[in-house]
């Protein structure tokens, strides 16, 4: 009996690990196009609805504005990846998952301090990081190689404040399913910080995501 209750006890904690799917709706991209790169602009819709700066991490998905989606969300820093995309593994940790996932992070966490101008070819590592498909020039490829030296050493809860934002159907093959994305939170939680404001052009795709979003909800 008592071999049975530390089961069910076991049980109800792997079980709890893991928060209910949370709604998003995708807002735009910064610049207008997808090729920019970071920032991306998605929104946390429940609750106190959070517009969140994202990278996406996830080269062959798509998403237009206005897509709502239900996604799971990860703590990096927890070392857990079984609910994201590029978890090539059945089991919660592939370590050679997880150290692609750390080299994306890491590069996520410097544009805390680097410039702007050095974004769009940060965004462009971290895809290739997960899908070598993906183009890579030579200020990529800098990245990359800065990325797999700036993990070494690190304690996985370096990661705490970065979370991954992963669709439910993680696996989708459809091209044009939501993409993954990753941003920075505060303090570890699961709330989102706005590192720029958005460009005039993003303000409009933003209103523009917003007003579809109420339109599919209520129609005339």
């Amino acid at each position: 009996m008592r071999k049975i209750f530390i089961l069910a006890v076991l049980l109800c904690g792997s079980l709890c690990a893991f928060a209910d799917p949370t709604e998003f709706t995708f807002i735009g991209w910064q610049g207008d196009s997808w090729q920019n790169g970071y920032p991306y602009y998605i929104m946390e819709s429940s609750g106190n609805p959070t517009i969140l700066d994202v990278m996406c991490d996830d080269y062959a998905h798509g998403g237009e504005p206005g897509q709502q989606w239900d996604a799971n969300i990860t703590d990096l820093g927890s070392g857990n990846i079984q609910l994201t995309r590029f978890n090539v593994s059945s089991s919660a940790t592939s370590l050679y998952s997880l150290m692609l996932y750390d080299e994306a992070g890491w590069i996520l966490l410097q544009t805390a301090q680097e410039p702007t101008s050095q974004w769009q070819s940060m965004n462009s590592a971290v895809w290739n990081i997960l899908d070598p498909s993906a183009p890579c020039d030579r200020t990529c490829q800098t990245w990359i190689n800065a990325a797999k030296g700036g993990i070494q050493g690190l304690p996985q809860s370096y990661f705490k404040d970065v979370f991954i934002v992963t669709p439910v159907n993680q696996h989708d093959p459809d091209p044009n399913s939501m993409q993954e994305f990753m941003y920075i939170g505060e303090g570890g939680s699961f709330s989102g910080q706005n590192q720029t404001m958005p460009e005039p052009g993003t303000l409009v795709l933003m209103d523009t995501g917003v007003v579809a979003l109420f339109g599919r909800q209520f129609p005339n």
